[in-house]
């Protein structure tokens, strides 16, 4: 048995438990570097850059990254502090009750679909009182396609066979982040967006039992090299199907220890979020008040503008000067294709600003000016600033949990010219071609963070937006009659964090039946929704006596 020498450590390590798990991006995503440049790739006009090796230069996902990812999501699924030291250590000052981490993890490096390259994205910052964008809040951004593959390494030590049940099952609850379908474990920036979204597709574990010589050796004569390879050859021959717990308790049961592996199969926490998830389906159509049953909606055009793939590798093989918006997805079967999407930056900024408009105009109409709606609004939609200089922006506690893609629809090629307002004749130079998609749906999911009745009461209101009033629009071309969304599908499922079933109002059946059980439990929440919105702005430190 080796001895731990840290003071603060876990103790004396008696078995390690060497982890592989194979993460796959299932939307676009942006691991930032810490500084502007890391002098291994060429100079050039973009402006945020991934995170690399400074070695060879491959787009890494960080050591500290993934553990404070996997912090993050055990404290929130079990309210749980000391628990998440236990595995991932504390940080607190040496001293002062520091415990070091018992999951050891290495720097996971990117393997991008099909042999591509990093994409370059343009950046914008939609306005989302205009939907239109910042002027001048245009930039250049590295971006890691959906499909992309990191190959994450972790040991996990434990002393005895006690902690060590304690602490797999630690590593099994964090580990749920990485499998859920729900909102689970996001990487890198942006990730109210819809960027991000990653899952576990293969799992390797491995035991060694540091008290027994055949298990010494086992781990400790090996070089780096070769465990990444041997690692590598597991999650190769690994069931794509099997989960972590499936190859833990195996593991365990082939090396006798068959009360451990009780042990974790009964180990069942509650997953402690409140949350609650609005869960959409978005036709790009006009609507139809109400729509017919059994019938879709009429087809609209949609425009995300995007530049055409052959125009940036510097060929023109394609009639059009801008097309609609088309990125990686990745489908049943793995692989990643290229779908027209949905919208993420813009899709957002467009329930942001219907939300503000609704609470403006409510609170407006109940208490007239002063109140505190735009502080309980960057509250859950995010803000850039608070109301003092030195406050920091404000999270989004409502996001977008993944980018959706559209199914259905077709693309359609319009000509447009611009016409002189004085002469109205076409102005000579200034035709152009657009490649618009026209029809399709897609389903999108909005998940909120702690909600309350006042939340929930104003996604009532976007949802009545969405299928009813024509009053907003996605995307450009507005003005001639694009961008037109009507949602047919709306559930909005909250989640208590007792290990009770979620509860579900379907708020399209609110509409169409407002005598029904869904339209008196959407009522019962703005009462909350107009008390909040029209209460007096909190006092700032300087709010007595003069203001200055």
């Amino acid at each position: 048995m080796t001895a731990d020498h840290d003071p603060h450590g876990p103790g004396p390590t008696g078995v390690v438990w060497e982890c592989a798990v194979r993460l796959r991006l299932l939307t676009d995503s942006h691991v930032g570097a810490a500084r502007a440049g890391t002098g291994q790739v060429a100079e050039s006009d973009v402006d945020l850059r991934l995170d690399r090796d400074p070695r060879g230069g491959a787009p890494r996902l960080r050591a500290t990254t993934l553990a404070g990812l996997l912090r993050h999501e055990l404290l929130a699924r079990t309210a749980d502090p000391e628990g998440a030291a236990a595995l991932l250590g504390s940080g607190d000052a040496p001293g002062a009750g520091a415990r070091s981490s018992a999951l050891d993890l290495d720097d996971a490096y990117a393997v991008l679909p099909g042999g591509g390259a990093v994409s370059v994205r343009v950046g914008t910052r939609v306005d989302p009182a205009t939907g239109s964008v910042h002027p001048g809040r245009m930039w250049q951004w590295e971006v890691l396609p959906a499909g992309t593959e990191f190959t994450a390494h972790l040991r996990l030590r434990a002393a005895d066979p006690a902690g060590e049940a304690r602490l797999l099952t630690l590593l099994a609850l964090a580990a749920r982040g990485l499998a859920d379908e729900g909102p689970g474990i996001r990487i890198g920036g942006r990730t109210g967006r819809g960027l991000g979204a990653v899952r576990a597709t293969r799992w390797a574990v491995r035991r060694h039992d540091l008290t027994d010589e055949e298990g010494w050796f086992s781990y400790h004569a090996r070089d780096w090299p070769t465990r990444w390879r041997e690692a590598d050859r597991a999650l190769d021959a690994a069931d794509p199907d099997a989960d972590l717990v499936g190859g833990l308790r195996a593991e365990l049961n082939g090396h006798g220890q068959w009360a451990t592996a009780a042990l974790l199969s009964e180990a069942v926490v509650v997953d402690r979020r409140r949350r609650a998830e609005l869960r959409l389906e978005l036709h790009v159509a006009e609507r139809l008040d109400p729509v017919p049953s059994g019938r879709d909606p009429r087809p609209a055009t949609l425009l995300i503008a995007d530049t055409p793939t052959d125009t940036l590798a510097g060929e023109r093989t394609t009639p059009a000067d801008r097309v609609h918006r088309r990125r990686p997805a990745v489908t049943g079967d793995g692989e990643a294709t290229p779908l027209p999407v949905l919208g993420d930056t813009a899709l957002f900024a467009l329930f942001k600003r219907i939300g503000e408009r609704l609470v403006r105009d409510a609170a407006e109409h109940l208490s007239g000016e002063g109140t505190r709606w735009p502080e309980w609004h960057a509250h859950w939609w995010g803000g850039d600033t608070g109301r003092w200089p030195d406050s920091r922006p404000a999270p989004s506690r409502i996001r977008l949990r993944a980018t959706p893609t559209l199914t259905g629809g077709a693309p359609v090629t319009t000509t447009r010219l611009t016409v002189d307002s004085l002469f109205g004749d076409a102005v000579d130079g200034h035709l152009f071609t657009t490649e618009l998609h026209s029809g399709g749906s897609a389903p999108v999911v909005l998940d909120v963070t702690a909600p309350d009745d006042a939340v929930l009461g104003l996604l009532a209101l976007v949802v009545r937006e969405l299928a009813t009033v024509p009053l907003d629009t996605l995307g450009a071309g507005a003005g001639s009659g694009s961008g037109r969304l009507v949602a047919t599908r709306a559930v909005l499922a909250t989640h208590e964090g007792d290990g009770s079933p979620p509860h579900e109002v379907d708020l399209v059946r609110a509409l169409t039946e407002p005598d029904g059980p869904d339209a008196a439990t959407a009522r019962g929440w703005l009462p909350e929704l107009h008390r909040q919105i029209t209460r007096a702005p909190q006092a700032g430190p300087d709010d007595e006596g003069d203001p200055s």
